[in-house]
């Protein structure tokens, strides 16, 4: 485990999301920081293969946290109630939710669908995380800066994200749930998914910082730590926030 004040034994952690570099690197990094996570993804074939081989490193660090799959989908209400409701039953407890479905949006989202089902899941999570009297809700979305290089998240459904994370953190003002976002810059993900043809992410990196000086790559690490600080109890005075994780390429 860290060595850190960022500890998040026996902790667990809901995520939702692609199953990509960024949500890859956030089930390991929670797990080695102490917490168990529990990720939902119906259609990512290759993700319990990926939990079943963090939990084999716990043969080497036992104080690390476990990791389980839940291939079920969340497509209504009903599914989103089922899921959550395994995943209980299967872990005991649920400490923090991180939806970073966000970042599989796009121009062709249907922005009212999106934000009814990411509403859902934060409203039946809540009797989860409220009787953990320190409940942390997290979504994860592309930044809109990212829009100047190809397109990524629509500014109009980004700040309907925004709005929401504000909302929900000032309904929940008078309890000890946290609301908070992350808005992530570029990423190696992000250039898969932008530039699929080309053949090296480092070439295509490269040429777009010719034409974008002050662009930096967002490491998935960074968005890892951010997402286990907010998820831990240094985090408790932040709420209805959304931190910009773009290495500062949205001031340019």
């Amino acid at each position: 485990m860290k060595d850190s004040a960022l500890r998040l034994q026996d902790k667990t952690i809901l995520l939702t999301g692609p199953f990509n570099g960024i949500t890859q690197s956030i089930i390991s990094t929670i797990t080695e920081f102490g917490a168990s996570v529990a990720y939902i993804n119906s259609v990512a074939v290759n993700a319990g293969k990926f939990t079943d081989g963090v939990n084999e490193s716990r043969e080497v660090h036992p104080q690390w946290g476990r990791a389980a799959h839940y291939p079920l989908p969340l497509e209504n209400e009903k599914q989103i109630q089922e899921a959550l409701g395994r995943v209980a039953e299967s872990l005991g407890r649920m400490d923090a939710m991180v939806d970073a479905t966000p970042l599989s949006w796009n121009k062709d989202t249907d922005a009212a669908k999106a934000i009814e089902l990411s509403s859902i899941l934060a409203e039946k999570s809540l009797p989860f995380l409220q009787a953990k009297h320190r409940g942390r809700i997290l979504y994860l979305s592309e930044d809109p800066s990212v829009n100047v290089i190809a397109p990524g998240i629509p500014e109009a459904l980004d700040e309907q994200l925004k709005k929401h994370i504000a909302t929900l953190a000032a309904q929940n003002r008078a309890s000890t749930v946290t609301v908070n976002g992350l808005s992530i810059g570029v990423t190696d993900d992000f250039l898969l998914k932008a530039f699929p043809k080309n053949q090296s992410l480092k070439q295509t990196f490269e040429g777009l910082q010719k034409q974008h000086a002050k662009l930096k790559l967002v490491e998935y690490a960074d968005v890892a730590h951010g997402v286990v600080y907010l998820a831990s109890s240094l985090s408790s005075s932040v709420t209805g926030q959304t931190l910009r994780l773009t290495h500062g390429f949205h001031l340019s």
